[in-house]
């Protein structure tokens, strides 16, 4: 028998071990407490995570928590969850330190069962390590007082302990990693204090392996945490601490590797295997081991790797092929593939890296900001520091000389170093840094100016500087000459602050500027600043540029992104967040080899592959979360990628990569008015008056730390998608009546969106007033009303024409009284007077008693007339219009023939039926009265003409005369007579007017009037 014991110091030094980098997700993430006992993968890809102080479940954008609440019986048993597992129904159980914990998805409460038992046996029965659910029927459950097997349906749980051979195991169990389900073979493997034991679902036995005779089978020592991968099932037996590894297949049983040095304290607390075939193992001496496919195993460390505790209480690998470590300080999350990513063992705190190169095949130059120059081992992380020294020089000029802002060129096999003040050449080889004082002599600022680049062209050096503008130093003959901003033999630039430098591969020279000078280009050896067809600098602030694989100029601008310059078409074209930038203020450039454009930001890093349009985010570990990333970045003679994140450098290699999985979006919960419901809906019906809708989103394969990016549309309505960014939720409070569907789209950066998308269906009632059956109640409703309120029209319309004609009939008789009175008793009177005074005048003698007798009698003639004309109007049977035409004719014939006019009367003889109001008949004879009045005493006429017809439903009247006929200019001597009968036409609604006749018998004088009447 081997004992598991290993030298420590002698730990093989596995390559790849520095590779391991972590993320971490605690308590700033969300989880309830850092210290893990629990690790679940439920159906649908949410993490369970069960802790001290409660468990949580990760949902991509945010970590949902669930604790004990002692007056609520719904909630969970206990808040340190020490075991989970799923049933086939998809049941998720918790063993908790009080009892048994059933949740339920929609509520999101728990059921919670316990071990009936009295006193000291119901405080440790109740503590539950672990829970494994078999099928739907079966639950095995380890406590402190050893194995239970319980029944979902009913609740109960009775101990398995101490029962005949067959019937349980031999030995007693109480950790979280006792047993381990085999669903291949559908076996329960159980690791006891006494030794191995299993139990065969299809004959629902225990066997106990102790009755083998190879060993350990035989042995009676403590076991724990059996584990099958493919083939082989592995446990720890205690007493010697030996790691077996059994054969299921062949029985071969071999004892694995030491671990340990100190075996006394050495004790498996939990161990497995992740994607990529790495052995972990967690011991309760808080030391972590991992042993790759056919090879040794290597202790892993806090150190650098983003782990921060090796106390870890559990581990799984998920569907993604991440592995999670539940540790005393979080969950710790190894993604697959870390070859990936290497933090080489180099930290050059408290600065941070500003600038890196290649140095031949295993160096890399690493300037710093404010540290100097490290010259360091790619292989080792060895590194050597060097500074500049400036005697004499102020605490800021000694920090700015080392601060390298730039590798220029190669000068007399010593590279030059752009500092923060002046220039320094390093020789790598003898590992020198110092002060370039020939060049820096040639240059009258070269003391204490900031230098951004220094490089050879044109049979020159040409430096950039911050302040003091672009030189050119010829190093042959010494002279040095600065491209002013003003025209000089070199040209001209818009101003003094030079950033940036880039010679194309067809020997073209461009340089970038500060404070929007933009682009500058070197042709016919002078510089000019490239413009654009507004006239406008190209690029604004140039920080940074590389010629991509197009021949295109790629330039990095302070603000606006990147800037795509055609140096031959003079055109431009911006990138920005629409198109994968996480910002637009660029901090690093680089066009590798196979035409990938790498971009660092502020906001992280992205890469641009040959054949795609958009930008993609490298995903960079938690280890150096809250790192600046730098202006390092520089793709290495292997195809590598080496990225300065703070004082840190991460070599990412891009042929390792695994195809990430885009995330799946998940509606997490929803609150429907005041009603909040976790889980996925599958379909949804809003009541009219509580229509306030709320998704809450997720994503599986998201780890808190991620911001993903959301976008939805509601069909059929939108035709384009909603972009909500990293909203966790969707609101709507106005979704129209009838079926909707809500789709959903998860993206890592907004412009690449995975293709699986989630929906719901949600129907809107209509309120009650917008349904069938009450529009048809409603319209039936309103035709019984209006038929109702017609009977009642009618009825009040007949009964106020009733009134009305009654009205009309009580007036008739009073005016035909009031005529009867006036006929017999004023005009008896009226005759009787206007007798006397006829018989007084033929006795009279004297002639100023006849002329007044005769006036008597004259005046007492008028007003009987007059009195008839009243009575006509009052009439109540000569209301037609033809008895009008007839009595006006009969007046006019009988006035005419007293002051011995000839009249002519043209008279249609069809009159329409039209009856007439007494106004209406009283004006028009009166006009007409009027009229033949001015002829006779005004016309001098010998024969009138009165013509009566019909014309478009109007009566048209008119009245000629033979006299001389109107004096010219009449209508400025109109007098009273005209414009009382033009006052009463135009009461009636007519025209009244005066001309001179056109006929030819009667040149006199014209009045022709209009009266409309209505029909009947």
């Amino acid at each position: 028998m081997r004992s598991f014991v290993l030298i420590t110091a002698l730990l093989p030094a596995i390559p790849g071990t520095a590779q391991l980098l972590f993320d971490r997700i605690g308590t700033e993430q969300g989880l309830p407490a850092d210290e893990v006992h629990a690790l679940f993968e439920d159906r649908e890809g949410f993490i369970w995570v069960g802790t001290t102080d409660g468990l949580a479940r990760l949902e991509g954008t945010r970590v949902r928590t669930f604790h004990h609440d002692p007056i609520d019986s719904t909630s969970l048993a206990h808040d340190q969850v020490n075991g989970i597992d799923q049933a086939a129904d998809g049941t998720l159980w918790f063993a908790t330190m009080n009892g048994l914990s059933c949740y339920q998805p929609r509520s999101g409460t728990f059921i919670n069962q316990r071990v009936t038992a009295t006193g000291n046996d119901a405080l440790q029965a109740n503590r539950m390590r672990q829970v494994v659910a078999v099928g739907d029927t079966l639950l095995w459950v380890v406590t402190e007082a050893g194995l239970f097997r319980g029944d979902p349906r009913d609740g109960s749980l009775s101990s398995v302990q101490d029962l005949p051979p067959g019937q349980g195991p031999a030995g007693s169990m109480r950790s979280n990693s006792s047993l381990h389900w085999d669903p291949w073979r559908a076996t329960l493997w159980a690791a006891t204090a006494q030794g191995i034991a299993s139990w065969d679902a299809a004959t629902d036995r225990w066997t106990d392996h102790r009755n083998s005779a190879l060993l350990p089978w035989a042995d009676r020592s403590p076991t724990g945490a059996p584990v099958v991968r493919g083939q082989a099932l592995w446990y720890m037996r205690h007493g010697p601490y030996t790691l077996f590894r059994y054969d299921l297949g062949t029985g071969e049983l071999a004892a694995q590797p030491d671990v340990e040095a100190r075996p006394d304290r050495f004790e498996l607390r939990c161990h497995g295997f992740d994607a990529e075939g790495r052995h972990w193992l967690a011991t309760w001496t808080h030391r972590l081991f991992v042993r790759p496919p056919d090879a040794g195993w290597s202790e892993v460390g806090v150190d650098g790797t983003g782990l921060t505790s090796t106390r870890v209480g559990c581990l799984r690998p998920i569907r993604s092929g991440d592995l999670l470590l539940g540790t005393a300080d979080g969950l710790a999350l190894l993604r697959p593939g870390p070859q990936v990513h290497t933090l080489l063992p180099f930290d050059a705190a408290p600065f941070a890296i500003s600038v890196l190169r290649a140095w031949g095949t295993d160096t890399l130059l690493v300037g710093t900001e404010g540290g100097g120059v490290h010259i360091v081992d790619r292989r080792s992380g060895a590194s050597t520091v060097l500074r500049i020294d400036v005697p004499d020089a102020p605490d800021g000029a000694l920090a700015a000389a080392n601060r390298v802002n730039a590798f220029g060129a190669s000068v007399d096999g010593r590279i030059l170093v752009c500092t923060g003040h002046g220039l320094a050449e390093l020789d790598v080889r003898r590992a020198i840094l110092r002060p370039a004082k020939r060049i820096m002599e040639l240059v009258p600022i070269g003391g204490s100016s900031a230098f951004t680049f220094a490089e050879q062209a044109d049979e020159a050096l040409w430096l950039g500087t911050w302040r003091h503008g672009l030189w050119r130093v010829d190093l042959h003959s010494g002279g040095a000459q600065r491209v002013d901003t003003v025209d000089g033999p070199w040209g001209r630039l818009p101003n003094r602050m030079l950033l940036s430098w880039l010679t194309t591969a067809d020997g073209r020279l461009w340089a970038g500027l500060n404070n929007g000078g933009g682009l500058a280009r070197f042709r016919e050896r002078r510089w000019s600043a490239v413009v654009n067809s507004t006239g406008a600098h190209v690029g604004g602030v140039v920080r940074c540029m590389v010629q991509g694989p197009d021949s295109l100029l790629w330039l990095g601008t302070h603000e606006h992104g990147l800037v795509v310059h055609d140096p031959d078409g003079a055109s431009e074209r911006f990138i920005g967040r629409r198109d994968g930038l996480p910002g637009t203020r660029i901090l690093a450039l680089c066009a590798t080899r196979d035409g990938t454009i790498w971009v660092a930001t502020p906001q992280g890093v992205v890469r641009r592959p040959p054949g795609t349009r958009t930008f993609a985010r490298l995903q960079l570990p938690s280890a150096l979360s809250g790192q600046v990333h730098t202006t390092a970045l520089v793709e290495l003679d292997d195809g590598r990628i080496a990225i300065g994140v703070g004082p840190r450098i991460l070599v990412h290699t891009p042929s390792r990569e695994r195809l990430q999985a885009p995330p799946v979006p998940v509606f997490t919960a929803h609150r429907v008015g005041d009603v909040a419901v976790l889980g996925s809906p599958e379909s949804l019906i809003l009541e009219p008056d509580r229509k306030a809708l709320m998704l809450e989103l997720g994503g599986i394969g998201v780890m808190p730390g991620e911001v993903p990016l959301f976008r939805y549309r509601v069909l059929p309505t939108d035709t384009g998608w909603k972009e909500i960014g990293a909203a966790k939720r969707i609101d709507l409070f106005d979704l129209d009546p009838g079926l909707h569907r809500i789709v959903v789209q998860i993206g890592r950066d907004g412009v690449h969106w995975g293709p699986r998308e989630a929906s719901v269906t949600v129907e809107v009632l209509p309120p009650f007033h917008a349904t069938w059956w009450f529009r048809t109640l409603f319209l039936l409703t309103v035709a019984a009303l209006a038929f109702v309120g017609f009977k009642a029209y009618l009825h009040a319309r007949l009964r106020l024409q009733r009134e009305a004609f009654e009205r009309e009939q009580a007036v008739l008789a009073e005016r035909m009284r009031i005529a009867g009175d006036m006929h017999d008793d004023l005009g008896a009177g009226l005759s009787a007077l206007k007798l006397r005074s006829e018989m007084a005048l033929r006795v009279e003698q004297d002639p100023a008693k006849r002329e007044h007798l005769r006036s008597l009698a004259r005046t007492a003639g008028e007003l009987i007339g007059s009195m008839r004309q009243i009575i006509w109007a009052m009439n109540a049977d000569q209301t037609e219009l033809a008895d009008l035409v007839a009595y006006t004719t009969n007046h006019a014939r009988r006035y005419c023939d007293e002051h011995g006019i000839r009249l002519r009367v043209e008279v249609e003889e069809d009159m329409p039926l039209r009856t007439l109001s007494a106004e209406q008949r009283r004006n028009i004879f009166l006009v007409v009265k009027e009229a033949l009045h001015n002829v006779v005493k005004h016309a001098a006429a010998n024969q009138v003409l009165l013509g009566m017809a019909w014309r478009e439903g109007a009566l048209d009247v008119r009245i000629s005369d033979d006299g001389p006929g109107p004096p010219a200019h009449a209508e400025a001597t109109e007098g009273n007579g005209v414009r009382n009968m033009g006052r009463r036409i135009a009461a009636l609604g007519g025209t009244l007017t005066p001309a001179r006749s056109t006929e030819p018998d009667l040149p006199g004088a014209c009045l022709r009037f209009r009266v409309p009447m209505d029909p009947p």
